[in-house]
């Protein structure tokens, strides 16, 4: 009965629907300007490869295909971060405050608005210090920029904002009792304070904002130049763009390109057999599962349809605009009116080999210019906020998680350090840490346990597992070399039911049996 409803009302729809006059087409815009060579330098280093990671993201693209404005993109960008950090300023803790001003700021640029010559957006890690030492290490090395139109006069009121939002945060943040201070290295505009820890800088160059701390920024501009990856001909622009470089675990890069259609790529290079061969089952199963699905679905869409034409026809009360209009609906249409998720599906490209992994999807130009002329009349401008918040909220949550997941591996590294030197000494395993002499610095979100001791986690909100433990039977210590030993690590990452733990044994690499994040 559903399934006939749906395809009646679609039948009235196209029955009732007019097709409009086409508008005149607008001339083409005038291309872009060139970026300065400052700005052209630092997208260029984000696109090539290189340690570390980046993202890019080219408004002057977006706003060619008629996606967005550059200021409509800024609103948007700023309506999602204000209601993902409102929401995470919800959550409990310590760093609830922060994120509670990050929403303020973050909505106050969206009322503000001024964003009308911000060309392209980055973030950069130019380093792979956090492949060894951790995510903590990014914001000493992290760097964010704003490409802008080379001597604009909207250019200085834009600083001049991002300068005032950044006294007024550190100015409530004093009222709170926390020394904060706002000083002028060079050209740079600094705001340094405890909570904040390094200090967080502004420096203006020529077309170009960047954002980081003094060292990030000066080893940054430091750095040797480099070319981006020269475009084939004919390629279509890059409109967002994602690498990362993970050392001997491989490289990723995921693309967005397009001109008319776009196009999202994901090519995957040096890493694991096993993860290749892992990531090609899973995305193969998906795709299987997707197609039996729609399958089943156009099944039962057919049927309906057929019941709701074989009602009409026997109908001599149904206008026989309705019947013609039941006559030429197809099952598919019902679900995808133009076709566009269909030719999506067969645009999909994979493959792999040993060691790398590729996947390419074309969205339709069709569904592009949809978009594009309901995005010009503000009609996707709710969903769309939607649909980002929707992707981004959860996603930043889980990093943030993840990010904490960092002090179990760091620690547990630092005891198999200890126990490996305690062993070169004492030829047995030691059997308490203070006997090791492990001590992690106090803030432990984990509990840590070695055989019948545990370290309490201490970080302010923690939460320490009654009896039995989460590491029960996951620790011992070996009375003699060869028997070995295991260090066992648990925490509570998100307030649920699931314990986050760790373990690591003489071999020296922390494996995860239960993940909180999973």
């Amino acid at each position: 009965m559903r399934l006939s409803l749906t395809v009646l009302l679609a039948a009235l729809w196209m029955s009732c629907t007019t097709t409009p006059a086409a508008p005149p087409t607008p001339p083409p815009p005038p291309p872009p300007p060139p970026l300065s060579a400052e700005a052209a330098a630092v997208f260029a280093r984000a696109e090539a490869p290189g340690p570390g990671a980046a993202l890019a993201v080219n408004l002057d693209a977006f706003e060619a295909l008629g996606l967005a404005g550059k200021g409509f993109t800024m609103h948007q960008l700023a309506s999602v971060a204000s209601g993902a950090m409102a929401l995470l300023a919800a959550e409990e803790g310590p760093e609830a405050q922060k994120f509670a001003r990050g929403a303020v700021v973050a909505a106050l640029l969206r009322e503000w608005a001024k964003w009308p010559n911000v060309r392209r957006i980055a973030f950069l890690v130019p380093s792979d210090r956090f492949l060894t030492d951790g995510p903590g290490v990014i914001p000493q090395v992290a760097v964010g920029a704003l490409a802008v139109d080379e001597g604009a006069p909207d250019n200085a009121q834009l600083l001049s904002g991002l300068i005032a939002l950044m006294r007024a945060v550190t100015e409530d943040m004093t009222r709170e009792g926390a020394e904060v201070r706002v000083s002028l290295r060079g050209q740079d505009l600094c705001v340094e304070s405890a909570e904040v820890g390094l200090p967080m800088c502004i420096r203006p160059r020529r077309g170009l904002i960047l954002f980081g701390s003094p060292t990030a920024l000066s080893s940054f501009e430091a750095l040797p130049p480099v070319t981006a990856p020269a475009a084939a001909a004919g390629e279509a622009p890059l409109l967002v763009g994602l690498r990362v470089d993970l050392g001997a675990k491989g490289r990723g890069r995921m693309a967005f390109t397009g001109r008319d259609s776009i196009r999202l790529s994901l090519n995957l290079e040096g890493v694991a057999p096993k993860d290749v061969g892992m990531i090609d089952a899973v995305v193969k199963k998906a795709l299987s599962d997707y197609d039996a699905h729609q399958a089943e679905v156009r099944q039962r869409l057919a049927a309906g349809l057929a019941e709701v034409q074989r009602a009409l026809a026997q109908d001599p009360a149904a206008p026989a605009s309705l019947r013609e209009a039941s006559t030429g609906l197809t099952a598919e249409r019902v679900v995808d009116e133009k076709g566009y998720w269909a030719q999506a599906r067969q645009s999909l490209q994979m493959s792999s080999t040993q060691d790398s992994f590729f996947l390419a999807l074309t969205i339709p130009e069709g569904a592009v210019k949809d978009v594009s002329e309901q995005m010009s009349s503000g009609g996707t401008t709710v969903a769309l906020v939607g649909i980002m918040a929707a992707i981004a909220i959860p996603n930043f949550v889980k990093f943030q998680a993840r990010s904490k997941q960092a002090e179990a591996k760091a620690n547990l590294k630092a005891a198999f350090a200890a126990q490996r030197a305690y062993l070169q000494e004492k030829d047995r395993w030691g059997r308490t840490f203070e006997e090791i002499g492990f001590a992690p610095e106090p803030g432990r979100r984990y509990t840590y346990c070695m055989g019948r001791q545990c370290l309490p986690c201490d970080k302010e909100g923690c939460e320490v597992a009654p009896v039995p433990s989460p590491c029960q039977g996951l620790t011992s210590v070996g009375k003699r070399p060869e028997e070995g030993y295991s260090i066992c690590a648990y925490g509570n990452l998100d307030s649920d039911d699931t314990w986050d733990v760790w373990v690591i044994d003489e071999e020296g690499e922390p494996e995860n049996p239960s993940n909180d994040l999973d």
